[in-house]
């Protein structure tokens, strides 16, 4: 990774991991850890370093023509040149999949297309010329497109003309490819009717694939590289780990056993001395003492087991919210106790915790787990009891910088959500940042943990706590 992160900033680095369906996964407790396997600490590491992840041989080597050959694009939008119709919108359904865009042509481009294309021609982006389009029309309209200035890459599509040869086009093209700053990348399909035009291509060094889908996942790993060697100019120097005193007195002062999960009470803790709001609550160990929490920290309250041994508590029966009045407060700890006992005779049962009920948000998950060979892996996303089922989740090797904390909101629909969605309330979402950051950092700073899990971290408009914690020791 250290070779790979210097070497990214000078030359694109490509990889293909194989072995990435490996059976008997070891079994972890956390969400986090069910959905952070290794595929996904190498994807994260991979993308610390500026490494390209291909997922297909022939991926990797179409990729690697396009980034030898091609200069970088300045933006995702993208002309598709094309002498049929069906091809192009193969292409623009590709570039969309892609995460590019159809340019949109000035006035004056489509004009200048329509002084050489016969009136049946589509003078729209993807420009059709029709099934007899000459190799100069293909040259002057390949030039008009790439001369507008809202066209960053240019996609030609050529299956053999019926009057020209794909040769005949080949050449006519290349001297405007040539002339170019801008990526050029060729659909070229067919078989023995291209092969001259394979030749010229490939020894003119002009990337050529045999569908568009091809074509455009070329165009897209050139904006990826453009854009990842924009963010490197303008990455801060990452964070080193602290080694913060506070949170390594909080682990030495527990006894709790190598492998085990920690006390709720000691993961608050943890949270508290990295800045991570915690709501106010207390540990209760019998009814009288829950309703004396409970007058303490302010009518209606949440009531949650604490146990290590339980990692599902709502499907045991141990939670129970918005509780108003203090005789019933006494009634649920009780019912409780006794309830997740029953479900779980096993379990060690700390007692119940006893918290304030917190006004309703959006709810995330932001955890974070060990790697044998990476490292620490934070994950972010959709929290909550469903967040295995919704898989809505992005990873980043930890510590991170507020880029790569950024990235995960932008990967997420838990994180574009924060800016707010139709009857959805908007978030907080510098305090998502910090949280990330923060949690980030303790995993770094405290390589004692195996695993620790906040979920859900409640978002409210102008504050984000964090309601449940879980962390486990490594063996």
């Amino acid at each position: 990774m250290q070779v790979a992160e210097q070497v990214s900033r000078q030359k694109p680095v490509l990889a293909l991991k194989v072995g990435r369906f490996a059976s008997g996964q070891r079994a972890v407790a956390s969400h986090t850890g069910a959905l952070a396997g290794q595929e996904s600490a190498f994807d994260a590491a991979f993308a610390r370093a500026g490494v390209m992840r291909a997922d297909t041989s022939e991926e990797l080597f179409d990729w690697a023509r396009a980034l030898a050959w091609c200069p970088l694009p300045q933006g995702r939008r993208v002309a598709v040149l094309t002498n049929a119709g069906g091809p192009g919108v193969t292409a623009a359904d590709a570039l969309e999949a892609n995460n590019l865009q159809l340019a949109t042509l000035s006035a004056e481009t489509e004009a200048a297309l329509r002084q050489i294309l016969p009136e049946a021609a589509s003078l729209h982006n993807p420009v059709d010329m029709l099934a007899g389009a000459s190799p100069e029309q293909y040259a002057v309209c390949l030039r008009i497109l790439l001369e507008d200035a809202g066209v960053d890459s240019v996609m030609v599509i050529l299956p053999p003309p019926p009057m020209h040869s794909a040769g005949g086009v080949a050449k006519a093209m290349l001297p405007i490819i040539y002339a170019t700053g801008k990526p050029v990348v060729v659909a070229l399909m067919g078989e023995k009717m291209i092969q001259e035009a394979v030749e010229h291509f490939r020894a003119a060094k002009v990337p050529e694939y045999r569908f568009p889908e091809r074509a455009a996942a070329a165009l897209a790993i050139l904006s990826r590289r453009a854009e990842f060697l924009q963010t490197a100019r303008l990455e801060p120097e990452r964070p080193s780990p602290t080694a913060t005193s506070k949170a390594q007195q909080i682990l030495a002062d527990d006894d709790t056993k190598p492998g085990a999960f920690l006390p709720t009470a000691v993961c608050q803790n943890l949270l508290t001395a990295y800045g991570i709001p915690v709501p106010g609550s207390g540990l209760a160990t019998t009814a009288d003492e829950a309703v004396t929490i409970a007058r303490r920290v302010g009518l209606p309250v949440a009531l949650k087991i604490a146990s290590a041994d339980v990692p599902h508590k709502s499907d045991v029966g141990g939670v129970v919210l918005n509780v108003g009045e203090e005789t019933a407060v006494a009634d649920a700890f009780t019912k409780m106790m006794t309830d997740v006992k029953t479900a779980v005779p096993q379990a060690k049962l700390d007692g119940v915790l006893i918290q304030p009920m917190i006004p309703d948000g959006q709810e995330v998950i932001v955890g974070v787990v060990r790697d044998p060979q990476f490292g620490p892996v934070l994950m972010f996303g959709s929290g909550g009891v469903e967040v295995e089922g919704l898989k809505d989740v992005a990873f980043a090797l930890a510590p991170l910088t507020l880029a790569e904390a950024k990235s995960l909101l932008n990967n997420t629909w838990a994180g574009r959500k924060l800016a707010g969605y139709r009857n959805v309330v908007a978030g907080d979402e510098t305090a998502v940042l910090n949280t990330i950051l923060r949690l980030g950092q303790l995993a770094a700073d405290c390589p004692q943990l195996a695993e620790i899990e906040i979920n859900p971290l409640r978002v409210l408009p102008t504050a984000a706590l964090a309601l449940d914690v879980r962390a486990r020791l490594v063996e």
